[in-house]
């Protein structure tokens, strides 16, 4: 997948206790934060990171994944993450990731969107000729993103108020915090009789500390597999959020 040559970047990572659930299998919310490391790390050693962002006032906000596991890693493994930029188109920069095994059999595959923004105007920027030569980008073909339903009923719903800890060095919420308040609405005997196989999270608004969040989730189960959408909500209403999951039942 993606582009061959140095814009590729392998990461290993163990898989510690205290990023797995009850059954041993590393939480999704586990994984993205691996995601989320290896692309900043790449970004840094390119010299466009986190130090160069803020000295020019703009930002990499997430707004998109589509996250497909095949098999879960469990506690105790070393994976190895490969990652790299796969094209850039106006505003929108799309990167995919790899996990696999000790035996390099593909675990999880994960395609995403970025957006590159102003930070002091909040809006989008047209990404500069810096961050192709940077990383080595020439393609302006999207990666492939499946799309999101809107809940048609909200069957549970749950309240959030935002920590300190949720927050980014964008001052906003982190990524991944979104998907665990969106699990959290879940019905228990989901979480525990099901292995979610697809994620897909589209993010609308920033979400800033102190806030009153509501996750709201709808079930759709069927013989064979049980869909999930979610829609984070301001306090007032105001869409931050969607997200999907397909489950198959636990074997």
């Amino acid at each position: 997948m993606g582009l061959s040559g140095s814009n590729v970047l392998e990461k290993e990572y163990r898989i510690h206790y205290y990023e797995v659930d009850a059954k041993g299998r590393v939480l999704i919310a586990s994984l993205m934060r691996y995601f989320d490391d290896i692309a900043t790390q790449q970004s840094r050693e390119l010299g466009v990171g986190i130090n160069y962002l803020k000295e020019h006032n703009v930002a990499w906000m997430l707004y998109q994944w589509d996250i497909k596991i095949n098999k879960y890693p469990r506690y105790g493994e070393t994976i190895k993450i490969r990652t790299a930029p796969y094209s850039f188109r106006k505003f929108y920069a799309y990167r995919w990731f790899d996990v696999l095994n000790k035996d390099g059999e593909r675990l999880v595959t994960a395609n995403s969107v970025w957006l590159f923004v102003d930070t002091d105007k909040r809006r989008p920027l047209k990404i500069p000729d810096v961050m192709y030569e940077a990383y080595q980008v020439t393609s302006d073909e999207p990666l492939e993103i499946g799309e999101i339903k809107e809940l048609s009923s909200c069957d549970i719903e749950k309240k959030f108020q935002v920590r300190y800890s949720d927050i980014d060095t964008n001052s906003n919420v982190n990524n991944v915090v979104y998907v665990t308040w969106a699990l959290e609405a879940l019905p228990y005997d989901i979480i525990l009789n099901y292995e979610l196989r697809n994620l897909k999270v589209t993010y609308k608004q920033e979400t800033t500390y102190g806030m009153i969040i509501r996750s709201q989730a709808q079930v759709i189960k069927s013989d064979d597999e049980v869909i999930t959408r979610h829609s984070i909500l301001s306090e007032e209403g105001k869409k931050l959020c969607l997200l999907e999951g397909r489950w198959i039942k636990h074997s």
